[in-house]
């Protein structure tokens, strides 16, 4: 059974509290001065489907099986490069098909991850669905010029990956990200 009363840092005592839901966040608030008692992140929309977009096969499936092993999606696809990602997102906007998230790699041969969100875009708006969020996703430092450059497609994250050899900082970014990114989704919708 729950208790009743928190103690309040503001008010010096035990005191009733409140469940709200903000910013992805489930917060106890003390009933007189609304201070914040406790707060725990909402956990996670499942998304339907999110697309990953890596030139490097092993990033893709360590990016499914994280996915997948965190329960953050139903279906992982995976693309190696800007152009088959184009026809798979092409297809599923066809079939009526929704794509919940996108993680999409800057660098890569064929069509890099800008001209591949663009054409998204421009998918999206000939569809006429709502803009799926896209995590782009890089080695490369996000400097003022891509910082501008990815304003343009909100809405739109960055991670870094990294310059290390170990991919568990990896993993624990962008489970974190994506997880933020599928709260904020869900309290916008």
């Amino acid at each position: 059974m729950e208790e009743k009363t928190k103690y309040c840092l503001c008010c010096g005592e035990n005191v009733p509290w409140n469940r709200i839901t903000r910013d992805g966040n489930e917060e106890l608030t003390c009933i007189y001065c609304g201070f914040i008692l406790d707060q725990k992140p909402l956990p996670a929309k499942t998304a339907k489907c999110i697309i990953t977009v890596d030139d490097a096969a092993f990033v893709n499936d360590l990016l499914k099986g994280m996915l997948t092993n965190k329960g953050l999606a139903d279906t992982v696809l995976a693309a190696g490069n800007g152009q088959e990602f184009i026809t798979l997102f092409n297809a599923r906007l066809a079939a009526h098909q929704p794509v919940d998230m996108v993680i999409l790699d800057l660098q890569m041969p064929v069509m890099d991850g800008i001209t591949a969100a663009r054409m998204m875009r421009a998918l999206e708006a000939k569809y006429q669905v709502a803009k799926s969020p896209i995590l782009f996703f890089s080695a490369q430092k996000a400097d003022e010029a891509l910082k501008k450059q990815l304003g343009v497609f909100t809405p739109a994250s960055y991670v870094n990956k990294g310059t290390s050899s170990g991919m568990d900082g990896l993993v624990e970014r962008v489970d974190q990200l994506v997880t933020h990114l599928l709260n904020k989704q869900r309290a916008t919708a």
